[in-house]
């Protein structure tokens, strides 16, 4: 017996996402890999904080493991998003492999980069 491709467990994804407010500013942490085969999971979760309206967003990117140009597309996509909302948008603590990404394509310096949640939070409610 053989079994097609759609009888097949699907794999684990290898993004994950947890989002919570703290005072008005929602933060997005995503944790593990972040490339085409996981863009949708982190597009939906970031346009989904980006949803409730929140002061201020912030992407905790201090676990992500491996960041493609597809990573970056998508956080200059929400960056454009946020903006025209009036939101600002955060990265918090990104890893070495989003730093190097941002580094090698001169995106650095066009995102707030702040070292850790309390840093990005502060001054955004209580």
């Amino acid at each position: 017996m053989t079994s097609r491709p759609a009888d097949l467990p699907m794999p684990a994804p290898e993004l994950k996402t947890d989002t919570v407010r703290v005072g008005d500013t929602v933060v997005c942490v995503l944790s593990g890999d972040l490339h085409t085969g996981t863009k949708a999971i982190g597009d939906q979760a970031l346009n989904g904080a980006l949803e409730g309206g929140p002061a201020q967003l912030a992407v905790d990117l201090d676990a992500v493991e491996l960041f493609t140009a597809d990573g970056l597309n998508l956080l200059l996509a929400l960056q454009d998003t946020a903006r025209a909302r009036g939101v600002p948008l955060v990265l918090v603590s990104p890893s070495a492999a989003v730093r190097r990404v941002l580094e090698v394509t001169g995106a650095a310096g066009t995102f707030t980069i702040r070292s850790t949640v309390a840093e990005a939070t502060a001054g955004y409610g209580p």
